[in-house]
């Protein structure tokens, strides 16, 4: 019988006692767990948690459900078609939930609650600092994306779509306007100022003027038409004056919300008042997938879909929809505390768990994907919601929702990146947890101001979700692939047997397998991002 011995002497790992160096760090707000007493060790290894089966189906779906589900779509197009984004997601979904027990087996051994902790004890110090490392960087690249799809959202807005008036276009409002597509080949293919077709009488001069001057411009290659033509005239500014009104400029209101509403959220030390936000962001992720699904069956008479491809260019093409697919199925770091609080925390019932919460995220994100594609096809945005005109009351709702999840979802996930950077230091400093409440205060802030101000300034400049979700859906691979397999080797290699059985191989080179994958696809995609999306 197989005898396993991970962590049963923390001197083993080189690790300490210290309470900063062994905190929960990535402890679920919507989890209510007991702490560890010193040299205290229930039955089965973990104290008995209160969440329910049912439950913890929901947190999982939860955390596994978000933003990322706005660029779904975009990811099928880059896959291919439909077919290639049904064929990766469903491939990915057998090593995603084999990785959710994995690190549920490897918890229950290690007798540790989250995330880090399990790599620390399982694979050693080296591997556990940059697990903490990664999780820092993939919270602070998340919290980029959140700002970044608020701007999205209010640009979206803020300006109604009124389309430019063309040859053979239809009248709204007693005034003949070109069709969407006529305006979107315009908007996504040239350059300069638009020809007098496109625009009415009163923005032609305007146009003349400002085209290559506002602010507003970069805008013009995701719109269906000028947009700062149209804030020119809402805003109805004095002929002469050079550029929109200020306060519509897109870094205002990302700056203006984030100030407002993310910074003061940051700052407290606890996140647990914000245990019941998690149940709008569920709302929000729902609600715009069901606006998804009924704009593709019921569309609207000027949303013409573009090319709709049915093959992938090549095989890179498909990987390249990785990111977005990692991203968005990544519950992997907040899964170890949700084990760790069951009624019954064992693997076999884990494992209904996540196939099941797994299931429900696989239908609400290939919902998504393959209605927003077919409604929009190679044109479809990064940011689907982004595609919809800006009238649309119930596309409206869907991006108030949105805005409101970003705006709970941000602070938690800064919360996360910060423990880790607070225990990282603590640890390199060789301080205890239990310090002075003052230098704790004010290192708290210190590291929250400089998290926000650094997420928000790179937030102002890459204004495109897609480009940033390629570069953390790379990291989100190593939470799915690499820190499991690795988890699940050093488990195996643990186990003292003489002979070892066939089941005991197989499952050594699953874990190689896992960590050959993730590395490739953590590899592949990042090389991509800096040399494709971010230096192009």
């Amino acid at each position: 019988m197989a005898q396993v011995s991970i962590n049963s002497d923390l001197g083993e790992w080189g690790l300490s006692t210290d309470s900063g160096e062994r905190a929960r760090l990535l402890q679920s707000p919507s989890v209510d767990i007991a702490p560890k007493s010193e040299g205290e060790a229930p039955p089965g290894g973990l104290g008995r948690g209160t969440t329910s089966t049912l439950g913890a189906i929901f947190i999982v779906v939860n955390a596994c459900l978000g933003a990322g589900l706005l660029n779904f779509p975009a990811a099928f197009s880059t896959a291919g078609g439909v077919a290639a984004g049904i064929t990766l997601q469903m491939a990915m979904l057998v090593f995603i939930i084999s990785g959710l027990v994995i690190l549920a087996y490897c918890s229950q051994a290690s007798n540790e609650r989250t995330y880090q902790e399990v790599v620390w004890a399982v694979c050693g110090k080296l591997t556990g600092v940059l697990c903490e490392v990664a999780i820092a960087t993939y919270t602070f690249g998340t919290c980029i994306a959140f700002l970044i799809i608020i701007g999205d959202q209010q640009d979206k807005s803020e300006v109604p779509p009124q389309y430019p008036p063309s040859p053979g276009g239809h009248a709204v409002g007693g005034k003949e306007h070109g069709t969407p597509a006529q305006g979107l080949a315009w908007a996504r293919h040239s350059s300069g100022s638009p020809p007098s077709w496109l625009l009415g009488p009163l923005d032609r001069w305007r146009s003349q003027q400002r085209w290559r001057t506002t602010p507003c411009s970069s805008l013009a290659s995701r719109s269906l038409l000028p947009p700062c033509a149209v804030i020119a005239v809402m805003a109805k500014e004095p002929e002469g004056a050079g550029g929109s009104p200020w306060y519509t400029d897109r870094k205002f209101t990302i700056s203006l919300t984030a100030f407002l509403f993310i910074l003061p959220l940051s700052i407290p030390r606890e996140i647990g008042f914000q245990k019941y936000a998690s149940f709008l962001s569920v709302v929000g992720t729902w609600y715009v997938t069901a606006i998804v699904i009924i704009k593709y069956i019921w569309p609207d008479k000027e949303m013409t879909p573009a090319d709709i491809l049915n093959r992938p260019a090549s095989w890179i093409a498909v990987f390249n929809a990785m990111p977005t697919i990692c991203f968005g199925f990544q519950c992997h770091v907040s899964s170890v505390p949700v084990f760790n609080s069951m009624r019954r925390p064992e693997v076999k019932t884990w494992g209904g768990v996540v196939t099941a919460a797994m299931v429900i995220a696989l239908a609400v994100y290939m919902g998504t994907g393959i209605c927003g594609f077919l409604t929009f096809g190679a044109a479809v945005d990064p940011d689907v919601l982004l595609s919809y005109p800006s009238e649309d009351m119930a596309v409206a709702i869907a991006r108030a929702f949105i805005i409101l999840s970003v705006l709970t979802s941000y602070p938690i996930l800064h919360f996360c990146g910060r423990a880790v950077v607070e225990g990282l230091w603590l640890r390199y400093q060789g301080m205890p947890v239990e310090e002075d409440v003052g230098r704790e205060r004010r290192r708290r802030v210190l590291q929250t101001l400089v998290w926000f101000l650094l997420t928000l300034l790179l937030a102002l400049f890459i204004p495109d979700i897609g480009k940033v979700i390629s570069v953390i859906g790379g990291l989100a691979a190593c939470f799915i692939f690499v820190f499991p397999g690795l988890c699940l080797i050093q488990a195996k290699l643990s186990e003292m047997e003489e002979v070892k059985p066939a089941s005991w191989w197989a499952m050594v080179s699953y874990g190689v397998l896992l960590v050959t994958l993730g590395a490739f696809i953590f590899g592949q995609t990042t090389a991509n991002a800096i040399f494709v999306d971010l230096l192009a």
